[in-house]
Formats: C-alpha cells, sequence, structure tokens
C-alpha cells in the first residue's frame, strides 16, 4: 500500500528558533481536516454564551454533524420562536466563535 503525500510528515527546518507546540498543532489539526469539527464544538460548549441565558435556559445544543447544529428545544412554542431566530444565531455563531461553517441549525 502507498503513502499518500498527506500521510508521511514533511522533514522539519533546521537552523531557525523552535516552533510553538500550539503552531506545530494547529498546522497539524489543519493539515488532517480537524480543525472544522473543532471549530464546530467550539459552538456545542460555547452554546450559552452565544444565546444567552434566556434561550440557553430552554434549549440544549446536542451536537453539531456536517455543519448543522443539532438543538433540542423545551416547547413547541420556542422551537418555532427560534426558527425565525435562525439567521441572527448563525451570525451570533460567528461573532462568538469564529465558526463559519455552520449551515444550518436544527431546532427539535
Amino acid at each position: 500500500m502507498k503513502n499518500s503525500k498527506r500521510d508521511v510528515p514533511k522533514k522539519a527546518k533546521r537552523g531557525g528558533p523552535p516552533a510553538a507546540v500550539g503552531n506545530v498543532l494547529d498546522t497539524f489539526l489543519k493539515r488532517m481536516g480537524y480543525d472544522i469539527g473543532l471549530k464546530e464544538w467550539e459552538v456545542v460548549e460555547n452554546w450559552p454564551k452565544i444565546v444567552g441565558e434566556r434561550v440557553a435556559r430552554m434549549t440544549v445544543c446536542e451536537k453539531s454533524e456536517k455543519g448543522v447544529l443539532h438543538v433540542k428545544v423545551n416547547s413547541a412554542p420556542w422551537r418555532q420562536e427560534l426558527t425565525y431566530m435562525k439567521d441572527e444565531i448563525k451570525e451570533a455563531v460567528i461573532r462568538e466563535t469564529g465558526c463559519g461553517t455552520i449551515k444550518d441549525i436544527l431546532f427539535y
């Protein structure tokens, strides 16, 4: 089985200053495609901060899957209201976390 170029690590440059561990980790995560998933998980973790205390009391952001947030809502009237607020919430997601990969929010 032949290794692809993506699987073979590049040789480290020598002679320069050492790289910060955080920078090395960020580069690795981006190269492997994990950075998007981590950014979306940040949205799930920061849901109360993004939507505010009032909405957070009525909802639970359970997961993010393929750019879709899955949010459990306590009542049908709140689910309807949040559906109308979807674009505003997506803007808040970008503003608070910098995550631009959330394309939809599923309220259930």
